[in-house]
């Protein structure tokens, strides 16, 4: 009986277990000057933005599993009504394996309608690191 017991209690605690743990592969590249790729009236990492609805990318499955860290810089367009438009990827590290990820969630993006009227050129650095994402300052 107290076999049976200690069996079920292991079986219980390999359920739990969880086979994604993060397992870096690769290092954090360093962060970019993102400034370095704007122009002086550019808008730059948010200072000017609000946000209603800013919901950061998933981590590539792909990328995850095969332990990747990196980073995107995406450039965006914000309108009179918050809405987001003309995102692209600037930059990536490493290249092809981030930008998918970051392009379907700041196309989502919705902000406070800017007070001085548009904003052009909004560079936002996003991280992939340690299995996590997180937006760059």
């Amino acid at each position: 009986m107290r076999r049976r017991l200690i069996g079920v209690v292991c079986l219980g605690l390999a359920a739990c277990a969880t086979p994604d743990v993060f397992m870096p592969q690769s290092q954090y590249p360093p962060d970019p000057y993102v400034k370095g790729y704007a122009d002086p009236e550019d808008c730059i990492g948010g200072e000017s933005l609000a946000a209603i609805q800013l919901d950061l990318p998933d981590y590539p499955a792909r990328a995850f599993r095969s332990g990747q860290q990196g980073w995107t810089i995406a450039r965006l367009n914000v309108a009179t009504d918050g809405s987001v438009s003309d995102v692209a990827i600037e930059r990536a590290l490493p290249t092809g394996l981030f930008e998918s990820a970051t392009l379907r969630a700041v196309e989502s993006w919705q902000f406070e309608p800017p007070k001085t009227g548009a904003l052009l050129n909004c560079r936002v650095l996003i991280r992939y690191r340690l299995g996590e994402v997180s937006l760059g300052g």
